[in-house]
């Protein structure tokens, strides 16, 4: 999915979302998360990415 394909789904601007793929801190998680969901994550697996982070 093209960035430009992405920020229509989300509702969001391409400068956004180049924001999260470069991991600028200022993206929210809201936006996080709807883009790994549009993009095919699971809840489960989002749950899991999260619950296997190192801090």
């Amino acid at each position: 999915m093209l960035p430009a394909e992405l920020a229509a789904k989300l509702q969001s601007s391409q400068p956004r979302i180049a924001k999260a793929e470069n991991g600028d801190a200022s993206v929210s998680i809201e936006l996080l998360v709807k883009a790994m969901l549009a993009t095919g994550a699971t809840p489960k697996d989002i749950a899991q990415a999260i619950a296997n982070v190192d801090y």
